[in-house]
């Protein structure tokens, strides 16, 4: 097999595997993420509160915060494309949906470079590389962009979760990763 269809190969599989990280990303938002948390704090929570979102007094990004208080990241890029291609502001159920198809996306694509870059799939490297994401996008790139609050803004026990969901991501992607590789056929 020609090194350039290895290549090809390697990727496709990440990008398979992205979305299987992705997905075991999802199921520790749902079942580890709120052990962490705790129910003290209630951040996060939509119990009908009368605490509203506050716009974030800790950015660090040189262009202002562009996400709107209480939006994810990923539902803030998803917004800020539609408006940039539809012109006005998406509704409640469309930013949702955004929200996942961007959520989806970057993982997919993140699995991908992965592919790229690891090849086979490796739990120690897989684990590595959503520490990487973690500390590089998550904590630094996205914050910077505005995408959301300044490091400042969260709590701990936020960027732990968020360091877990991530380290879930890489464990899942890596592991789909090794599998795929082992079962597919090299030419």
């Amino acid at each position: 097999m020609s090194d350039r269809h290895s290549i090809y190969r390697s990727i496709l599989i990440g990008l398979v595997g992205g979305a299987a990280g992705t997905l075991a990303m999802g199921q520790y938002w749902t079942r580890a993420a709120p052990l962490v948390e705790g129910s003290s704090d209630g951040e996060g929570s939509d119990g009908g509160g009368s605490q509203k979102p506050k716009p974030d007094q800790h950015s660090i990004a040189p262009l202002g915060q562009v996400h709107e208080p209480g939006e994810s990241s990923t539902a803030a890029l998803g917004r800020l494309a539609y408006e940039g291609v539809a012109g006005h502001a998406p509704g409640k159920q469309t930013r949702a949906a955004l929200s996942e198809a961007v959520h989806w996306g970057i993982g997919a694509v993140s699995g991908g470079l992965y592919g790229a870059l690891a090849g086979r799939g490796n739990p120690v490297k897989g684990a590595a590389f959503g520490v990487g994401l973690w500390a590089l996008v998550d904590e630094g790139l996205v914050p910077l962009l505005g995408l959301q609050d300044g490091p400042a803004g969260s709590p701990a026990r936020g960027h732990a979760n968020r360091l877990g969901a991530h380290v879930a991501y890489g464990l899942g992607l890596s592991l789909t990763v090794l599998l795929l590789d082992a079962v597919l056929p090299r030419d």
